[in-house]
């Protein structure tokens, strides 16, 4: 069974929330009410999910997201402060996602993200693009939400993956690439694939608007323009998935 952790100072709220959570999603909570607490429950437990205020009594400046980090787990974060840099800041780091703890209502967000990582263990996502280091930071960022991700360097070596991996749901796919490019990719896996079996994200730096329709008349569900938000991209696929799954 997956099992959350909850780092929170408030009592009051933290308590909330883990009674929400047991049991609407029936997971087991442990609560923790500053960072050496936490501590302690991580060296039990192996969790899930990680949701952490981001200034607690004995870590104020929100060391306690490094060192969950550091642990390789898969946190949330959840604040009351309202600045936009800081806010960017965190998300630029490798987490799921911040989330604004202003009332009650927010308790609705932290369930809805929860529920979406765990269905997100049930898609493959098959990442097509020539640079390494790209290839890896999507890996990244789509792994710690809990996608099954693949990863080839242009069209030819996706096709071929697809045909041994036929459950992968979604593609991220760049547009110039050697072998085989993206719209050459597009228009091979739209014509194998209806959009309610597979979807289809473009991920490139071209940014004219004929390009981008070319993209959508051949059967793109959607185009990102590089460089993006990490918050806008992991929407974006959700988004995809979430379609793909209502269709389903």
């Amino acid at each position: 069974m997956n099992r959350i952790l909850i780092i929170e100072d408030n009592k009051a709220l933290a308590n909330l929330i883990a009674k929400t959570i047991h049991t609407q999603l029936g997971l087991e909570v442990d609560v923790a009410y500053k960072l050496s607490e936490a501590k302690l429950f991580l060296h039990k437990y192996n969790y899930f999910v990680v949701l952490s205020d981001l200034n607690l009594p004995d870590a104020p400046n929100g060391e306690v997201v490094e060192y969950l980090l550091e642990k390789n787990k898969h946190v949330i974060v959840l604040s009351a402060n309202t600045d936009k840099e800081l806010r960017q800041k965190i998300l630029q780091k490798n987490i799921i996602d911040f989330i604004y703890k202003s009332g009650v209502e927010d308790i609705s967000v932290i369930l809805q993200t929860l529920q979406r990582v765990i269905k997100n263990q049930k898609h493959k996502i098959l990442v097509v693009d020539d640079s390494l280091v790209f290839r890896k930071q999507i890996k990244g960022i789509l792994e710690n939400l809990y996608f099954q991700v693949l990863a080839v360097a242009h069209g030819e070596e996706a096709l071929g993956l697809l045909s041994v991996h036929p459950e992968i749901t979604l593609v991220l796919s760049d547009y110039n690439m050697p072998v085989m490019n993206g719209l050459e990719l597009t228009k091979e896996l739209r014509f194998a694939h209806a959009k309610n079996a597979l979807a289809i994200i473009i991920l490139s730096s071209e940014n004219d608007n004929e390009t981008i329709a070319r993209f959508f008349k051949n059967g793109a569900n959607d185009y990102i323009t590089k460089p993006f938000s990490k918050e806008v991209f992991t929407c974006r696929i959700h988004n995809a998935i979430e379609t793909l799954e209502y269709k389903l």
